[in-house]
């Protein structure tokens, strides 16, 4: 079976490398908005099944075209399987399930919970060292998730919203970890993020067809057409190619601030487009978080191709 090829380090981003750096930024963060969008039509688990059908399909003719293959080994797909409900169908749902209560940028700002999240679970089952700057970034990333829940916690709906999101944060870092330790070097990042996300497609189709309600066809515009397709087609197809291009040009310690970005593009295109309006308590707890990712990654080794893929905020 083959194994991923390492990535490079780099020390400094090239200005081609910053290009693909923002792009990728954009492309997450813009997908919080598009999420929004679909939402005055679809359900969420509406949103999570166009975006895993279109996303797969991008990546199954992305990996078509350069020759790659689906993994043979069952034992791999059994792995792909977990990777799909716990990074892809669970945690995309929560967060469109969220959405409709909570503000999109503040979405990704609880979702900037990811990386730090991802090094508490390794340092708690011991694949990474416990650290006093790991220490102090978790405890950073922690105190802005609580200055982010306690602006909301006098309405329900926004709390449960807030609250779902730390859960989807969660199981993205279950997701990061098991990724680590099951699938690392199990085959090319590519072959690995067409399969698991058309696994999570096959787990959503039955689930919206037999459970979720009928979209509300008169809302359906073209304005939620294009964000679903966006959603699947360039924040999932896209957005896999350009990682792994920018891993493979620049490493995947300098791809890993894309981390820091994201809520950034999020809370702006929720402000010029939607109107979204957050609270200093909101602001304050994502730049908390920010600076915990910072903190806690200072010392960190750089993390394999696949842990990044596998953690990512989104």
């Amino acid at each position: 079976m083959r194994t991923a090829v390492p990535a490079p380090s780099a020390d400094r981003l090239k200005p081609a490398d910053a290009a693909l750096l923002g792009m990728l930024a954009t492309i997450w963060g813009l997908s919080f908005l598009f999420v929004s969008i679909g939402l005055r039509a679809l359900a969420p688990v509406w949103i999570v099944t166009a975006r895993t059908v279109v996303g797969g399909l991008v990546l199954a003719v992305v990996l078509a075209i350069s020759r790659g293959r689906f993994p043979r080994r069952l034992r791999t797909w059994r792995h792909l399987a977990v990777l799909a409900a716990t990074s892809n169908a669970l945690p995309w749902s929560l967060i469109a399930w969220a959405q409709q209560s909570i503000p999109s940028g503040l979405a990704a700002l609880v979702m900037a919970l990811v990386p730090s999240a991802t090094l508490a679970l390794s340092v708690a089952i011991g694949i990474e060292r416990r650290t006093p700057a790991r220490i102090a970034g978790l405890a950073l990333s922690l105190a802005g998730v609580v200055l982010i829940v306690i602006e909301d916690l006098s309405d329900a709906a926004r709390a449960w919203g807030v609250l779902a999101t730390v859960a989807a944060a969660m199981l993205y870092a279950v997701s990061g970890v098991y990724a680590k330790r099951y699938i690392s070097g199990a085959a090319r990042p590519l072959e690995i993020a067409a399969s698991q996300v058309l696994c999570a497609a096959a787990f959503m189709v039955p689930v919206s067809l037999v459970f979720a309600p009928a979209p509300r066809w008169a809302a359906v515009d073209g304005a939620v057409v294009g964000a679903v397709l966006a959603l699947g087609a360039v924040g999932t197809g896209v957005a896999y190619i350009v990682l792994y291009r920018l891993i493979e040009r620049s490493g995947a310690t300098n791809t890993s601030l894309v981390a820091y970005l994201i809520p950034l593009v999020a809370v702006i295109a929720g402000a010029v487009v939607l109107g979204e309006r957050l609270g200093i308590a909101a602001l304050l707890g994502g730049g908390l978080v920010v600076a915990g990712i910072w903190t806690a990654q200072r010392t960190s080794p750089p993390p394999s191709d696949l842990d990044q893929v596998a953690s990512r905020p989104r």
